[in-house]
């Protein structure tokens, strides 16, 4: 039975911004052995800091020979050595893939990203004056999700550029003014990289005249890159004791919000007819249940928010701890897929999309025991093909373009600059390589996939066609204490080739290591990837030894 409840979310409020001091020791993952088509980074890129800082316009991605080697002559794929120290036996896993299909599908560029709604007035979002167009790349064509706590408190529309208004804000934060000159902006960055974008209407101050003027304008400005416009931000959540998050009394509920919702659908819609209404946008299943009922015009999709690790009072207990043993739980692991499955079943039921537009692994205020971590890369590559296999189509990991010594320590991206002195180049942390690692499978739909063994691994397949299928194997045992799990993979035919990309790094605590292949980027380009090691042409099982601390993306031909 599917436990069914959202888990809460209390995660950063905009421009409010706990500091983290980027130190520790660099370690580089240069691979002894590996040839050009593996893994081993170039002698520039050896030379240079392993640390995210280094990932920038400086990080050289694969090198693409004229035409790719054929598929016998390449080298095998060398893993990375677990380290000294790493010699317990992890339990051996069997991984069966079955002819049956789930019924979802991993779409393309599953995995996109959430910012607050001030971001819309950052200059870094030109593509002409950073390195955001090919930090973006590596993501294939993603989602660019505009919203969060910003929208209903401080962020303020005008297309006529009036005055700020006086509202309550924290001083170090004031109120964002965005103009069509940030929609011009963006709507640069949506060409240079193929991105689609959802923004968000202030529900807050409650004015659908302003909201209708900024839908209008979203949609002539940003055309076929808007995927929609959503209608405030966690309105569940309006009812808070803290000063700044709470901007409803205690009366409010859904009733409430539905009889504000709706006159703001009406005005956008007559003003911009055609633009598709995203929502709720909520962290609490029995809104998401009550919002399918409403008949929402236009609808698009069905948005929730989730951040499974929310417990952040110095004296709370219990699974949503932020904590390492909760992170990589089987228990956590579960109950991410139930709770998925939960709410797809709303969507299901009211017959539009669901998707996931903002998520973390954590929601609390500052640095924890996982973030920034090698584990948020296991943990979004787990939890994102968990998501999508449950039918989720869109995954939105929340995050902020500050600078790195200061940005919000759960951001996929931050710039390299100093405090207040930013360089207008993005750094990718290793939660940025989870997304990156599964935004790089073709897209295709689910298989079942049967697993025994040790709980610490996890397995997804999707079929691309009747001739190619991908099998994703997460090994979450820590490597900074275990070698490898030996892994059998059953496949459901006679496999002609099979080539292999894996996501790296020493220590599931470790900071700045996450690599794919090897690489600052997105890995070696499928069609240019390493042979499995012992593969051979018309296997149907295959045993490999997989490195604790991976994702390993195989992928095979019929």
């Amino acid at each position: 039975m599917r436990r069914t409840q959202v888990v809460q979310s209390n995660r950063f409020r905009g421009g409010h911004l706990s500091t983290i001091a980027a130190a520790g020791a660099v370690l580089m993952l240069c691979l002894s052995g590996c040839s050009p088509l593996n893994q081993r980074p170039s002698p520039a890129e050896s030379s240079a800091a392993a640390s995210f800082v280094s990932t920038s316009v400086a990080a050289k991605p694969f090198a693409v020979p004229p035409k790719p080697l054929p598929w016998a002559d390449r080298p095998e794929y060398v893993q990375i050595d677990t380290g000294p120290g790493s010699h317990a036996a992890a339990p051996a896993t069997t991984v069966s893939v079955q002819e049956a299909a789930l019924g979802t599908k991993l779409p393309d560029s599953l995995n996109g990203l959430s910012f607050e709604a001030d971001v819309l007035t950052e200059g870094l979002l030109d593509p002409e004056n950073s390195n955001i167009a090919q930090t973006l790349s590596y993501l294939g064509s993603p989602v660019l999700r505009f919203g969060g706590n910003t929208v209903d408190r401080r962020f303020f529309w005008t297309s006529t550029d009036e005055p700020l208004p006086h509202w309550s804000v924290p001083a170090e934060e004031g109120v964002a003014k965005v103009t069509p000159v940030d929609l011009e902006r963006l709507k640069r960055l949506a060409g240079a990289t193929s991105a689609k974008v959802i923004v968000s209407a202030d529900l807050g101050h409650h004015e659908p005249a302003r909201a209708a003027d900024f839908a209008v304008h979203a949609k002539h400005i940003l055309g076929s890159s808007l995927l929609g416009i959503s209608i405030g931000n966690e309105p569940n959540g309006y009812v808070n004791s803290d000063d700044y998050l709470g901007i409803r009394d205690k009366s409010y509920n859904f009733q409430s919000y539905a009889s504000e919702y709706r006159p703001m659908v009406d005005a956008i819609l007559k003003a911009a007819p055609g633009i598709r209404i995203i929502g709720p946008d909520v962290y609490a299943q029995k809104w998401l249940t009550d919002f399918a009922s409403l008949d929402v015009p236009n609808l698009g999709a069905l948005a929730y928010h989730n951040y499974p690790l929310s417990a952040c009072s110095s004296g709370d207990t219990g699974p949503a701890v932020p904590s390492v043993a909760n992170a990589m739980s089987a228990a956590m692991a579960a109950h991410v897929l139930e709770n998925g499955g939960a709410v797809n079943d709303i969507g299901r039921g009211a017959g539009v999309p669901v998707w996931l537009t903002e998520t973390n692994l954590s929601s609390c205020f500052g640095g924890n025991a996982v973030t920034e971590k090698h584990l948020d890369s296991l943990w979004a590559v787990n939890y994102s093909l968990g998501a999508a296999s449950e039918g989720t189509s869109q995954v939105d990991w929340h995050g902020a373009l500050q600078n790195c010594e200061g940005s919000p320590p759960a951001s996929p991206l931050c710039d390299q600059g100093r405090h207040q002195q930013p360089q207008d180049a993005l750094a990718m942390k290793p939660l940025y390589y989870g997304m990156m690692l599964v935004n790089n499978i073709a897209p295709g739909g689910f298989q079942k996939v049967a697993t025994f063994g040790g709980e610490n691994v996890h397995a997804y397949a999707v079929r691309q066609s009747a001739r190619k299928l991908s099998v994703i194997l997460i090994n979450e045992n820590d490597p900074a204490r275990f070698g490898q799990s030996a892994v059998t993979v059953k496949l459901p035919a006679k496999a002609r080739t099979g080539t292999m990309s894996q996501l790296t790094g020493p220590d599931l605590r470790a900071e700045k290591a996450t690599r794919i292949d090897g690489q600052e980027s997105a890995g070696v380009p499928v069609d240019y990837r390493a042979r499995i090691p012992g593969f051979k042409t018309g296997s149907s099982t295959l045993k490999l030894p997989i490195t604790a601390g991976t994702a390993t993306v195989l992928d095979f031909s019929f």
